[in-house]
């Protein structure tokens, strides 16, 4: 990637890469058998990383689509899980039902198998963001989708998993 990006795109990066640090140097301290311990009565570690995969995979999509006004992208195209579980005309479902199926998928995947398509869902999230210019960022992208949200979004739960560490 080359640094002909917009101001607002290099602070996006500059958070992802300060976070993924932070991750990795967690999981690190975790093993893969720390991240099965339970975070929160809802998800388990590796859980929490499918969700964090999800969420900035789709970013992809919510930028070209929504924002761009580009082709809708089929979701068979973009989905790095199994499945969306959603029949032809079913409406976008809420956050607890993304988290939901995040985590089943999760279950059954090896924690190596998580963290990899994390990673990837993380590079397209950059490749994205990188196109971004200064003026898309002033509007829509920058203030409704907001990179800072998805970009900041980690946070919680690196704080998370942080206090089970303690």
């Amino acid at each position: 990637m080359t640094n002909n990006f917009s101001p607002w795109a290099a602070a996006q990066f500059t958070l992802l890469d300060q976070s993924w640090t932070r991750s990795m140097a967690l999981v690190e301290q975790l093993g893969p058998v720390g991240l099965e311990r339970p975070l929160s009565p809802s998800w388990t570690v590796k859980e929490m990383l499918a969700h964090l995969a999800f969420r900035e995979k789709t970013s992809v999509p919510v930028i070209t689509s929504i924002f761009r006004g580009e082709p809708e992208v089929p979701v068979e195209e973009w989905y790095g899980g199994t499945d969306l579980e959603l029949g032809p005309n079913d409406p976008w479902p809420d956050p607890d039902t993304h988290n939901a199926r995040e985590a089943r998928w999760a279950r059954s995947r090896s924690a190596s198998e998580v963290l990899a398509r994390w990673q990837q869902a993380r590079e397209k999230l950059k490749s994205i963001l990188a196109t971004v210019t200064e003026e898309e960022s002033r509007g829509p992208i920058g203030t409704e989708w907001s990179g800072d949200s998805v970009c900041r979004h980690i946070e919680g739960h690196l704080r998370q998993v942080e206090a089970l560490l303690q």
